[in-house]
């Protein structure tokens, strides 16, 4: 039948033989855990009369017999003694075949032809199904009177079958990956995202410990945002009380942990200002060890504690506001009695 396989190059297989360590067309043996969607025909052929033996794989993807590898060996002379076991491993298995002896091209290529028309797709798709040692039985006879007519020989054979996952044949660059699905897509870019954002912390976090001389612990914080009643960025000072978000693991999960067990509010003072590229580094006093570190690359507004100064002078102001206010309705209220009086009684 003609189809769309891809056999190994015979002249590549050739080669292979030329070599005191022939190439291996797959590479070493990974685990396999994964649900198989394909399967491996794996077969031998020991000389019973003359001196051409061989050994052949094939691997067809099971919901559409799609062969999607193929790689066979005719030795002439037969290495006597070199006896293939299908029952091993299917990459095992192929990586022997250039000690059955040196490959006989001529009938390596009609054999070739032969393959093709062993098995129809539809039987492919059957035997994937359901490979019964019977069918398995009946296909290596199928092959071996093929292996027999194409070199005139005699043989007996020995075949197996074995289930193989896609990332196996992945892995060995038998067959391309499976575009990503959505939710995997979507997976991958939140991973990017949490890589580039912990390298962009440890980018900062040694910025920001550059030309120090504190010798304690710096965590990376996030400053809380208050647009209406916050204090921009360019204004701070330090000495002011900032709110933060406390972020890692490690000493900033201790430190949120016991804010937290401690309902204490994540305020700090404001002990220093740097800044160097663009950035603005407030560094924050969590504890005489601890510092926490906050990187500002826009002017925003975020929380602040008021000092009580300000917190009187601000109660001080309303109420000098309120008298202000209620004397002048006072004086409102007798102008308007004035005018009700005149009008009424004069």
């Amino acid at each position: 039948m003609a189809d769309d396989i891809n056999f190994l190059s015979v002249q590549n297989i050739a080669e292979a033989t030329k070599k005191k360590e022939p190439a291996a067309p797959v590479p070493e043996e990974t685990p396999k855990n994964d649900t198989p969607e394909f399967l491996a025909i794996k077969s031998t052929f020991i000389p019973s009369r003359g001196n051409i033996g061989g050994a052949f794989c094939n691997i067809l993807e099971g919901k559409t017999g799609r062969t999607v590898f193929q790689v066979f060996w005719l030795a002439s002379p037969y290495a006597e003694g070199v006896l293939l076991d299908p029952a091993k491993d299917w990459r095992n298995f192929v990586k022997r075949f250039p000690q059955l002896g040196p490959l006989d091209k001529n009938i390596a290529e009609k054999f070739q032809e032969q393959l093709k028309s062993i098995l129809t797709i539809e039987e492919k798709k059957k035997l994937y199904e359901n490979y019964t040692k019977v069918k398995v039985k009946q296909l290596e006879s199928i092959i071996r009177r093929s292996f027999e007519q194409v070199s005139q020989c005699v043989f007996s054979a020995q075949t197996d079958v074995e289930l193989i996952a896609r990332p196996e044949l992945e892995r060995a660059k038998v067959i391309k990956p499976l575009p990503p699905s959505p939710a995997e897509l979507a997976r991958q870019k939140a991973e990017q995202e949490e890589r580039e954002r912990q390298e962009q912390e440890e980018r900062d976090k040694q910025e920001a410990s550059k030309d120090g001389v504190f010798e304690g612990t710096i965590i990376m914080c996030q400053p809380v945002l208050d647009p209406v009643k916050g204090k921009a960025t360019s204004e701070i000072v330090p000495g002011d009380i900032v709110g933060v978000v406390i972020e890692g693991e490690g000493t900033s999960a201790l430190v949120k942990k016991y804010l937290d067990e401690n309902k204490i509010e994540p305020l700090f003072p404001v002990e220093e200002i740097k800044e160097t590229a663009g950035k603005k580094f407030f560094y924050v006093k969590i504890s005489d060890e601890i510092r926490g570190v906050l990187t500002i690359t826009k002017d925003i507004k975020i929380k602040i504690k008021e000092s009580e100064v300000t917190v009187k002078q601000r109660r001080e102001n309303s109420s000098f506001m309120g008298d202000v206010i209620f004397f002048g309705m006072l004086g409102v209220a007798a102008i308007g009695l004035i005018f009700v009086i005149r009008y009424f009684f004069l």
